[in-house]
């Protein structure tokens, strides 16, 4: 098996389909179309997914207050997109796609401010109103922005690398497997939704990482939950045996500059490892990223994963600061 993963490894490069974040297609109807005049009754700027409300015609016999959600705060904030554009008690045109069992609530894709600038939220959305000026620039995201000197690019896994919206095997790449590995957490990692996923899972979500040299230890930041991961650099993996949390134990070792890492979940009552690579690309622009989940008690082939991060000048992790 340990030949297995390393042919995998520093080898293999799959897109394979993903399941959503959120299937916010079955709450929206993304084919249809809705355009309000309202004022901005409440802002809540927060991950996972930006929400706010607004009021048509207030203090009327016809009032009606609308509620949004949108896109993350970690994409807008990548997009030029900031909170201190909006203001409670403004009056704005909003339009988005309508809810398909609710007629006071919609995905909000674009807002027009006073003034004429409009905000486009959506990442893949052009422009609504032609005269306007377009705030939302979505380059970063879709990996335009790139590093034309060689020497500045890294020279290491160790950066912070981003995940290009739209590309074959970055984006969407990897598959979540379908429960056989799935263990509730809930108890180490508390409760509530704003917490980290399983961690095959949390590897393929759609934000930045960054891999940090602490000498004996690397750890990987995951932006989305402010996920820690640390990797002990050891010859052995010598499971504690101890409870662990959804991220389980992790150790790693460098095979030439690949690094590889192996983790066991739930103590040693659990025989299910993930084996990982990250490899920096020759051209130094990409991280790639390979894994593969084990299961011995299990009859299925393992699971194998591959996605790979791009690297965009200037990015960053923030705060996830999620609700």
């Amino acid at each position: 098996m340990k030949q297995l993963f390393l042919g995998l490894g520093l080898s293999i490069l799959l897109a394979t389909p993903a399941i959503a974040h959120h299937n916010w297609a079955a709450f929206y109807d993304v084919k249809g179309d809705i355009e309000i005049e309202a004022v901005v009754s409440s802002i809540t700027w927060r991950n996972p997914h930006v929400r706010m409300s607004f009021t048509v015609d207030a203090g009327t016999a016809n009032e009606k207050v609308y509620t949004t959600e949108s896109n993350s705060v970690a994409s807008l904030a990548r997009m030029g997109v900031t909170k201190e554009l909006l203001t409670v008690g403004t009056k704005v045109r909003v339009a988005g796609y309508p809810n398909r069992s609710r007629d006071d609530d919609l995905f909000m894709n674009h807002l027009l401010l006073p003034g004429g600038r409009e905000i486009v939220f959506l990442r893949t959305a052009e422009p609504r109103w032609p005269d306007a000026e377009r705030i939302g620039n979505t380059d970063a995201l879709h990996g335009r922005v790139v590093e034309e000197d060689f020497a500045k690019r890294p020279t290491s896994v160790f950066a912070v690398w981003s995940t290009i919206y739209g590309a074959k095997g970055s984006h969407m790449a990897i598959r979540h497997p379908d429960g056989e590995y799935s263990i509730d957490y809930g108890e180490q990692r508390g409760a509530g939704e704003c917490v980290s996923k399983d961690l095959w899972t949390q590897m393929g979500a759609p934000y930045p990482i960054r891999l940090i040299d602490k000498g004996d230890t690397v750890i990987i930041h995951a932006e989305e939950y402010d996920t820690i991961r640390p990797v002990q650099l050891v010859a052995d993996h010598n499971d504690p045996g101890t409870v662990k949390n959804n991220l389980g134990y992790s150790t790693g070792r460098w095979v030439g500059d690949t690094l590889v890492v192996i983790t066991t979940f739930k103590g040693s009552n659990s025989p299910v490892q993930m084996h990982e690579s990250f490899t920096l690309s020759p051209d130094h622009g990409r991280l790639n990223y390979s894994q593969i989940v084990i299961n011995p008690e299990s009859d299925n082939l393992p699971t194998v994963n591959a996605k790979w991060w791009g690297y965009v000048p200037d990015s960053f992790v923030q705060p996830y600061d999620c609700i």
